[in-house]
């Protein structure tokens, strides 16, 4: 499931999601820069090659290298939220890659929304475990939504995203939408869709609604409206704060609010990459709460979403050890070079 809301105006620049999935893991990964890299897809698909240009910090419960969402050092964010009607294109002839390594991808060698929908018209994706629609923003207040439907990519922006809101319906739908009144729910939405429309509709209100100039408050008001839009699964909410590189975050688990400053990670190759379990207790600056990340701990990561029974019955996985093992070491087969 899950919400994503963006807001720019003002001199505001935030964005804010509630990842929704009944699996409390989530992680936060550091990734370098300068590090070159291949999609892990199967044949006969030609994997996507790339070399990272940019740090990024990314949120993820899968494992490193495949990100829910996160922020890099140029100021781009990049999230997603579940969209079961995705179809992606089929052409062969452009490399391929996965739902989520998608967004690293881009985090890894995008400053911009624009260089960002130019990266995604040259790969495309396949063999996803889920189906997915994307919300990315840059420091300059530019915005997108990317969608696959009926295997064509579809970008909203500037005057066809007159509301920077994502949940779970296709974007075009959920802004035509938006108006149904409950009377109406019946004869459109089952109960899936009009949970989405519900969360789109509140997000939607907090971004015509009057935001407080003070940075700490604007923070907090994005929070209550992730609070206002958050479902029973919720388990976790990011609010990205893209002028000063922050993100602050909160879990179920742990409600006080917690904030990493990207300015103060170390990106480079001489700086190995670092990981911090999401669910901490202790509010304030994590910078220094990180622990050196390892592929015996992102095989722990990997194996407890993939053998979850909840998740498993639900998208209907058959994964096996040596799968869980190849997708744990994976990220150890990437190499370096100097710049």
């Amino acid at each position: 499931m899950s919400t994503a809301v963006y807001i720019c105006r003002e001199g505001i620049n935030l964005f804010g999601k509630n990842q929704d999935v009944p699996y409390h893991g989530a992680y936060i990964f550091t990734n370098s820069r300068n590090v070159v890299k291949r999609a892990m897809v199967l044949p006969p698909d030609h994997p996507a090659e790339w070399i990272s240009r940019y740090g990024s910090l990314t949120v993820s419960q899968v494992g490193k290298e495949l990100p829910n969402g996160g922020m890099n050092e140029a100021g781009l964010v990049v999230e997603q939220t579940t969209l079961w009607q995705s179809a992606y294109p089929e052409d062969s002839s452009l490399p391929a890659i996965g739902e989520l390594p998608w967004i690293q991808l881009l985090l890894d060698t995008c400053a911009s929304v624009q260089e960002a929908i130019e990266a995604a018209s040259r790969i495309r994706i396949v063999q996803p475990l889920s189906r997915l629609h994307y919300m990315i923003c840059d420091r300059s207040g530019d915005c997108a939504v990317i969608e696959f439907l009926n295997g064509q990519m579809n970008v909203y922006r500037d005057n066809t995203l007159p509301i920077p809101v994502l949940a779970n319906t296709p974007y075009v739908e959920a802004v035509r939408d938006i108006e149904n009144t409950r009377e109406q729910r019946h004869n459109v939405y089952d109960d899936y869709s009009w949970n989405s429309m519900v969360r789109f509709k509140k997000a939607a209100a907090f971004i015509a609604s009057p935001i407080p100039s003070g940075k700490g408050e604007q923070i907090e008001i994005l929070f209550e409206a992730l609070r206002s839009a958050q479902r029973e699964d919720t388990v976790y909410s990011l609010v990205y704060e893209l002028t000063k590189l922050e993100l602050h975050f909160l879990s179920n688990r742990y409600p006080e609010r917690k904030v990493i400053r990207l300015k103060e990670l170390d990106f480079s190759l001489q700086s190995n990459a670092k990981v911090l379990d999401l669910h901490q207790r202790d509010g304030g600056v994590l910078n220094d709460c990180f622990e050196q990340y390892n592929s015996k701990m992102n095989r722990i990561v990997v194996d407890s979403f993939f053998r979850n029974p909840v998740l498993t019955e639900a998208f209907g996985w058959t994964i096996t050890e040596e799968m869980i093992n190849f997708t744990a070491s994976f990220p150890d087969q990437y190499r370096s070079v100097e710049k």
